[in-house]
């Protein structure tokens, strides 16, 4: 019945419409105007997931994660040695253990059909709320100190030697919520009222409860990649605009209100100014890059992350790959990461529908993003922001998250159009 409806002169218009509502960059022959049913419309596909996994994603990943243990150990034996009374391991088995974890999710979400967190779209969403506000219980949550001595508090303390961040949880479950909202019904995110405010209103909530953490750093990454996702999904380009301004000014409005805020970006518009009027995080961090020279002073022999550096294994620990590797080795990572970023989108462009390209763009976008922003904040490109490197940077939630989060690109690949060539 669906194809006779296309097939028919009354419905070439209404078809028509349809296709300015899909990303320009996609396979569009493919895709169904009826995203429920998800028929193809000219071109037989492939069983879906039924393919190869995505190989080239997984040697990327795998060496991402190799890089993160080696790094790790380096950057957080001498802390972990103060803080544990000697034993030097104690975050670097964390962390692989986290790893270790990761990797199993990965693979078994692979096999995972990736419509099926369609289905529970909404679910997902309404837990990863619930996480957000767990947060806030005092008997639940776990209070960090920072560098500067605020403390924040983002993590739920699950039982395990490995806290659960409930942020990251968030960003698949708003990714996955927008994706499905789009794909059941393209050519509704073009009208303002009925498609892009009631998911502006929850990503609004979502920022809300993760600036309240305070975590400004993963809220702003939320905000952009969620609205990239809606962007390419077919959002009109003056909503697009009407919304940059919008956000731009309640963005402005909340660094202006927290002294805290607008002293890092104080600081970082004194720093374009006058070199030598960068704050303590950033010259620490210029200082060991600067140390690395070409080659680097070789793995474990950072000398800026003995007692100078703050959060050499989490936050800066770029700085201590540069300084242990070189310009070399952290011009190599950074490649590393556009790789990464290459192969998502191309999953993405290649993929069988539209949630899945959709999907598969906003996780690549959401990883890519974090990982380009900590860069920039570690070479002083960007203010400084508490946000870490994915896969590299010591983590237990954060990372595991990541390595399923891959394990769904994955998924997608095993439906790809064309395979994974």
């Amino acid at each position: 019945m669906l194809r006779n409806y296309q097939n028919s002169p009354r419905s070439k218009r209404n078809f028509k419409s349809k296709r300015k509502a899909r990303p320009w960059w996609t396979n569009t022959r493919t895709y169904s105007a009826d995203a429920d049913s998800q028929e193809q419309v000219k071109e037989p596909l492939p069983e879906q997931n039924s393919g190869r996994m995505d190989t080239v994603l997984i040697a990327i990943t795998f060496c991402l994660i190799a890089i993160g243990i080696l790094m790790v150990y380096s950057s957080s034996h001498l802390l972990s040695s103060r803080h544990y009374d000697g034993y030097s391991y104690r975050y670097l088995q964390i962390h692989i253990i986290a790893c270790m974890i990761g990797l199993v999710g990965m693979f078994m979400i692979a096999y995972v059909p990736y419509r099926f967190y369609g289905k529970y779209a909404n679910l997902l969403l309404v837990l990863s709320f619930v996480g957000l506000l767990l947060v806030f219980v005092p008997s639940l949550s776990v209070s960090v100190q920072g560098a500067e001595g605020g403390r924040f508090k983002r993590w739920i303390n699950i039982g395990l030697p490995i806290n659960f961040q409930p942020v990251e949880f968030a960003k698949i479950a708003l990714v996955i919520h927008i994706a499905n909202f789009i794909s059941r019904n393209p050519e509704r995110i073009r009208n303002f009222f009925n498609g892009v405010l009631p998911n502006i209103l929850i990503v609004a909530a979502a920022f809300g409860l993760v600036v309240s953490q305070p975590d400004f750093g993963s809220a702003f990454l939320l905000v952009v990649a969620v609205g990239i996702v809606l962007f390419i999904g077919g959002m009109r380009i003056w909503h697009v605009l009407m919304l940059a301004g919008v956000g731009g000014g309640l963005l402005s409005l909340l660094v202006i209100r927290d002294p805290y805020r607008l002293k890092r970006i104080m600081d970082y518009f004194a720093m374009l100014r006058s070199p030598d009027a960068a704050n303590y995080h950033l010259t620490r961090s210029l200082d060991a890059l600067e140390g690395g020279g070409l080659l680097g002073m070789g793995i474990d022999s950072s000398l800026q992350k003995i007692s100078r550096l703050p959060y050499p294994h989490t936050d800066f620990i770029f700085a201590v790959l540069g300084e242990e590797f070189g310009f070399v080795g952290a011009t190599a990572v950074t490649l590393i990461f556009m790789l990464f970023v290459w192969r998502g989108l191309h999953i993405a462009r290649y993929a069988s529908n539209l949630f899945g390209s959709l999907l598969a763009t906003g996780i690549t976008t959401m990883i890519g993003l974090q990982a380009f922003i900590n860069i920039g904040v570690v070479t002083g490109l960007l203010p400084t922001k508490g946000i870490t490197l994915p896969f590299i940077s010591y983590g237990g939630s954060s990372i595991v998250l990541s390595l399923v989060s891959v394990g769904i690109l994955l998924n997608i690949s095993r439906g790809s159009n064309r395979g994974t060539d």
